[in-house]
């Protein structure tokens, strides 16, 4: 017998096929959430975009080319707003789809704004102060340390009154052997320290001043390599230590019977009788005549 034919599908044509084709289908489904995602970011930013700002804010998820059509959708339907910016076109929400609130609503809404700003800012001092209690909780020594810490506190005292022993005495009472210095010793060493440190300190001015001109003339190029040849040693960091520290402060100036008055540089003194005025300054006296007084002078001779 013979193989029996196949049966052949009866084919779909016009508006049939496209109700059936599942990629149609998809299509539309694939356009419809795509209008609907863009309409929803448009509503929710309520700001002027261009096609390429709604597809890159998006993140690609609708493609550049379905986003042109969407936004000539929408904007056809009423729901976007469009005007041409050069060669782009910016579309935004309609204005009037948006809900408009009561003005109870408005005032209500700011109140609770305020009471939350009011909130936050509570909580940011709270926040503030509990940092603060956490660095300080942190710079603390462990409990696990304590114990080093108290041996190593005790070491010091042990040293320190070493130190303090040869000045007390010993421990059943008996006298120093240690002289303590008597106030002219002490002045002799202030005055003694005074005068090498000023010698130490024009020296170094000196010094200062010879290689600021030498570096002037041309005669050094670079005055660390200058120094590094000829074996010149700076103040060392024990140096610095001591002049930033209390034995080379400057003394404070004691001022007596209050604010330090100031001796007058110009002195005028006027004569009753005459026009002539003088004035006495720091180098001399002088005596100078006004023609004012001059002319009246002429005028009572006339």
């Amino acid at each position: 017998m013979p193989p029996k034919k196949e049966a052949k599908e009866k084919p779909i044509k016009g508006n049939e096929a496209e109700e059936v084709s599942p990629v149609n289908l998809v299509a539309s489904v694939s356009l419809t959430s795509d209008v609907q995602m863009v309409l929803n970011y448009m509503k929710e930013i309520n700001r002027p975009y261009a096609s390429a700002d709604v597809v890159a804010n998006l993140k690609n998820k609708v493609p550049k080319t379905e986003a042109v059509k969407v936004l000539a959708t929408l904007a056809e339907k009423g729901q976007l707003l469009v005007k041409p910016y050069g060669k782009q076109l910016i579309y935004l929400y309609n204005q009037t789809l948006l809900e408009v609130l009561d003005p109870e609503e408005m005032t209500s809404l700011n109140a609770e704004i305020k009471e939350t700003q009011r909130e936050l800012e509570e909580k940011r001092k709270e926040l503030k102060t509990l940092q603060t209690e956490l660095a300080t909780a942190e710079s603390l020594p462990k409990t696990k340390e304590l114990g080093k810490e108290i041996e190593r506190v005790k070491n010091d005292n042990e040293v320190t009154l070493s130190a303090l022993l040869p000045f007390r005495g010993d421990a059943s009472g008996g006298q120093s052997n240690i002289t303590p210095l008597s106030a002219e010793d002490t002045k002799k060493i202030d005055a003694e320290f005074n005068k090498w440190r000023k010698e130490w300190v024009d020296r170094r001015k000196v010094y200062k001043e010879l290689i600021g001109l030498m570096a002037d003339g041309g005669q050094i190029q670079s005055t660390p390599v200058f120094e590094e040849d000829q074996g010149i040693d700076l103040d060392n960091d024990k140096a610095k230590e001591v002049e930033q520290g209390e034995f080379c402060r400057p003394p404070t100036a004691i001022k007596r019977g209050g604010a330090m008055s100031k001796p007058s540089q110009v002195q005028k003194v006027s004569n009753s009788t005459g026009g002539v005025k003088r004035s006495n300054t720091a180098e001399g006296t002088s005596a100078s005549a006004s023609p004012a007084d001059g002319k009246k002078k002429k005028v009572k001779k006339a």
